[in-house]
């Protein structure tokens, strides 16, 4: 088997490289603790968000039915919650896919799903980067169901179209 062939092999399962230092295992296998740190603060930022997002699902819905109002006006401000529910999910993935990036790169390997395949931290910012564009889509959407008419909402859509539009620009000229 050549070299040529080897490198190839070791792209496609991630695995890392490196020729014979154990002075660089030692140290990466005794930071190890370091990351399991990240890795479980970023799993319960996660889970606090995920529970926090679920428990205003419940208290939106419970209000709502509470006191019922069948108006345009009503409607587009629980639709506006449910929006920002729905960017509170998204954050709450972003951190989980952090954590699960973080054990996967530094601690050991993790049964990730196949769209989730993170051989690196480039793969790992590419995810988080789609993610935040996605969030900041769904706050722009958020904003524009609750316009009233009286604040300046084209600054704010511009800002925010400015943030896609520089992150999508980052991942198109990174690949």
């Amino acid at each position: 088997m050549n070299s040529g062939q080897e490198s190839e092999e070791k792209s496609d399962t991630c695995e890392p490289y490196i020729p014979g230092s154990t002075t660089i295992r030692a140290i990466t296998a005794s930071s190890k603790w370091l990351f399991g740190l990240a890795v479980i603060g970023t799993a319960m930022i996660s889970v606090y968000l995920f529970v926090v997002g679920f428990i205003v699902v419940f208290t939106t819905i419970a209000s709502s039915l509470m006191v019922p109002q069948f108006d345009m006006h009503t409607l587009n401000e629980f639709l506006a919650t449910f929006i920002k529910i729905i960017d509170i999910f998204l954050v709450a993935t972003v951190f989980y896919i952090i954590a699960l990036g973080f054990f996967e790169l530094f601690i050991a390997k993790a049964p990730l799903p196949g769209w989730l395949k993170i051989c690196n931290l480039d793969d790992l910012k590419t995810k988080l980067l789609g993610l935040a564009i996605i969030a900041l889509a769904v706050v722009l959407l958020g904003e524009a169901l609750t316009w009233d008419g009286s604040t300046d909402i084209l600054s704010f859509g511009l800002a925010v179209s400015a943030g896609i539009a520089a992150i999508s620009l980052y991942m198109w000229v990174k690949h």
